[in-house]
């Protein structure tokens, strides 16, 4: 049943099951074949379905086992993803209150650049969070005084006399 199953599978559905045996994903074989991921998963169903089996995995080993590719050999042209040294590295974001620090100027700088990335001094940058403070309570008392007031007009207009 396997070799008459495997001969009913279109080309398009070998070619994502050959994509699925090289461990992409369905977005992946999306991108490299050109269609949409839901036309890809909709594809390797299909070929599931015909194929009798339960998972997309099997049916890609069938495949490849049908088409003489053996589990050993490199699937892909593609290079092993491994994490480069800076990125196995703890950074800054990852410390807590790195932002406050940062901007407090007692983070260590990031980056490699010659030019400083916040040219303000310490006082400065006090001086900016004091001011965004005071900007953001002066705000939110106006907002509460606005809705206060809206609260008394309704309600003297509720207690109104009619005319």
């Amino acid at each position: 049943m396997a070799r008459g199953a495997l001969d009913q599978l279109t080309e398009a559905q070998r070619e994502c099951l050959r994509l699925v045996y090289a461990h992409h994903n369905s977005k992946e074989i999306a991108e490299i074949v050109g269609i949409s991921p839901s036309a890809v998963d909709k594809r390797i169903e299909r070929a599931v379905q015909i194929l009798g089996v339960t998972t997309r995995f099997v049916a890609a080993r069938m495949l490849a086992a049908e088409e003489g590719v053996s589990a050993y050999e490199q699937t892909t042209s593609e290079p092993i993803d491994l994490p480069t040294e800076r990125s196995s590295s703890r950074t800054a974001a990852d410390e807590p209150w790195w932002l406050v620090r940062r901007l407090l100027g007692i983070a260590p700088a990031t980056g490699g650049g010659d030019e400083a990335r916040n040219p303000l001094t310490k006082a400065q940058r006090l001086g900016v969070i004091v001011a965004l403070i005071f900007l953001i309570s002066m705000s939110s008392m106006a907002l509460l005084n606005l809705g206060q007031t809206l609260s008394s007009l309704a309600h003297a207009q509720r207690t109104a006399p009619a005319r």
